[in-house]
């Protein structure tokens, strides 16, 4: 009988630490998913402030250049690049990739995209006619 009691101990133990080996296992993807949202959410605000304030973004992208950390290539391409869409991409980035869990980076980053699809869906379509346009002539 003795033998009996250690074999369902045994598996006792083993059922515990196989738990406590989930449980741990899915807090780490729920931290690294909530880490991920929020260094996107970041990228995002980022890009919108280059957005409301021109000047910041080029005075990012002079220092990036002045400390070689990007080309002239890559600076004039930065520079031409329409800062909003890269900030409407990296929220709704967080909102595709990065849900579940609901974090505070999945709710800012659903907020401030009510606030800037208008202004979004105004410039693709200014980027519509300009193409009708063009290819008018």
């Amino acid at each position: 009988m003795p033998e009996h009691e250690n074999t369902i101990k045994d598996k006792l133990i083993t059922g515990c630490i196989i738990f406590a080996a989930l449980l741990i296992a899915m807090f780490m993807i729920a931290f690294d998913i909530t880490k991920r949202a929020e260094h996107e959410f970041k990228e995002g605000e980022k890009f919108y402030t280059f957005y409301k304030a021109p000047d910041i973004k080029k005075q990012y992208y002079n220092d990036q250049l002045i400390n070689k950390k990007i080309t002239e290539a890559e600076y004039e391409m930065y520079m031409e690049d329409n800062a909003l869409k890269n900030a409407y991409v990296e929220y709704q980035t967080v909102i595709d990739l990065f849900t579940p869990p609901e974090s505070k980076w999945v709710k800012l980053s659903r907020a401030r995209l009510q606030e800037i699809t208008p202004i979004y869906n105004a410039w693709i379509e200014s980027l519509k006619q300009s193409k009708s346009e063009v290819s008018d002539n």
